[in-house]
């Protein structure tokens, strides 16, 4: 399924993660212009589908328990509980915008050890070029990519890509094995995404 708008332009996810070891992509055609579903998919609050926030719930848990131990009394920082998830706020939640075209395209980053319980580190990226020019072992290069192509009067093509690049074998080998239990998950809350994306964009709930 193919649109005409990527024609002749470089992705963004390109340029910042060429070459990688896994790409998951979700794709789906929907009835209304491309700008608007760009908004819509910068605006849609995943915490609205419950089962979303829940699976997204489990996946911070540990992060949560561990920052509560080491922090008795502080006040909670950005893993704390929260009461959206958005895609434009993901910059608050330790990924870096790596790049936008407005309307078209938007890319996030994050460099971190998913496999462990706190896969937040302090010795990690924080600008789009740290990002791109990183190459330490014991890490994975995580992008996010949405994408919005023109299909035909007045329909658009939402694809949502992840690439995951990790530079060791060590870390292949982790990766493979957090991913062979989360990846459904992961694969469920993004079809769960789209579909919620085609009822806001219907003007459904």
């Amino acid at each position: 399924m193919t649109g005409d708008g990527a024609a002749g332009r470089r992705l963004l996810l390109d340029q910042f993660l060429p070459e990688y070891d896994l790409s998951i992509v979700h794709a789906d055609v929907f009835r209304a212009p491309p700008a608007e579903c760009y908004e819509a998919a910068r605006e849609m609050d995943l915490f609205r589908a419950p089962l979303a926030r829940a699976l997204l719930g489990l996946r911070a848990l540990p992060q949560r328990v561990a920052e509560t131990v080491r922090g008795r009394g502080r006040t909670p920082g950005a893993a704390a509980a929260r009461g959206t998830f958005r895609l434009k706020e993901m910059v608050n939640l330790g990924w870096i915008l790596l790049g936008e075209a407005p309307g078209a395209e938007m890319v996030l980053g994050q460099v971190s050890r998913p496999w462990k319980s706190v896969a937040a580190s302090a010795d990690v990226p924080t600008t789009p070029q740290q990002f791109a020019g990183f190459s330490q072992p014991g890490y994975a290069r995580i992008a996010v990519g949405l994408r919005i192509d023109p299909y035909g009067a007045g329909s658009s093509i939402v694809t949502v890509e992840t690439r995951v690049a990790i530079r060791d074998e060590k870390s292949r080998r982790r990766f493979r094995r957090y991913w062979a239990l989360v990846g459904p998950f992961s694969s469920l809350i993004r079809r769960m995404a789209l579909r919620q994306l085609a009822r806001e964009l219907r003007g459904g709930s």
